[in-house]
């Protein structure tokens, strides 16, 4: 093994750790808030919403707009990228706060353990696999599209529990997918940026993470919410 294959894989060891870094700083950020929220603040936090639904939904607009601004400026501005990110992480705090308190502390435990077992797992595939995941990664991606437009409708029109059901079991298979595809692409725009792909790119993959691990510990709760 050559100084520049050990320099290679040292720094895109440096690039994931970095990535990891910003994505559990994403994640304890959320739990400290929803923490609070339901803990500390709840009947002012609740009565808001109560006076104000629409704000409610507010927050979810202003999330998706902060994805698609940090999608645009993470390589151009990486200190905007990194407030973007923290803000993303407190207001996802919020919403998940009013998310979990529909379901018992066991449901919750047992969705964050399983979440998190799942996304390690395939984490660790999309790291170490030699297999190129971008037929899959594009094909879960596209499936993510139908079950979005599935939820809208059975949330809308058909209301149906089992349909739900099946919709959080998907739901667990896409984003173990997307999670692996996520993984290692990483390595991909790493050797794309030529070994400096720079603190805002990182902050964007961790961003993916972060949605990736968020959307299966829903999935899950939903699954195991439904059995108790």
């Amino acid at each position: 093994m050559n100084n520049e294959t050990v320099q290679v894989g040292t720094g895109l060891n440096k690039f994931y750790s970095k990535i990891y870094a910003f994505m559990a700083m994403g994640i304890g950020l959320s739990g400290i808030v929803a923490y609070f929220v339901l803990k500390v603040y709840a009947n002012e936090v609740f009565s808001f919403f109560a006076r104000t639904p629409f704000s409610f939904i507010g927050i979810w607009i202003v999330e998706i707009g902060l994805v698609i601004f940090l999608g645009m400026k993470a390589r151009t501005n990486p200190s905007l990228a990194v407030s973007g990110f923290i803000l993303y992480s407190l207001l996802n705090g919020i919403t998940l706060s009013i998310t979990l308190m529909i379901y018992t502390q066991g449901v919750v435990i047992g969705a964050f353990i399983s979440a998190s077992a799942t996304f390690v797992s395939m984490a660790l595939v999309g790291m170490f696999t030699k297999k190129d995941l971008s037929a899959m990664g594009h094909a879960a991606y596209s499936a993510l599209i139908g079950i979005i437009i599935a939820m809208l409708l059975n949330a809308f029109i058909l209301k149906s529990q089992p349909v739900d059901y099946l919709i959080s079991l998907l739901m667990v298979v896409i984003f173990a997918g997307i999670t692996a595809y996520d993984n290692q692409n990483i390595k991909n725009i790493y050797n794309q940026t030529g070994g400096h792909p720079g603190t805002g790119v990182a902050v964007f993959m961790a961003l993916q993470l972060y949605l990736n691990f968020i959307n299966l510990f829903l999935a899950f709760l939903r699954i195991f919410g439904k059995n108790n």
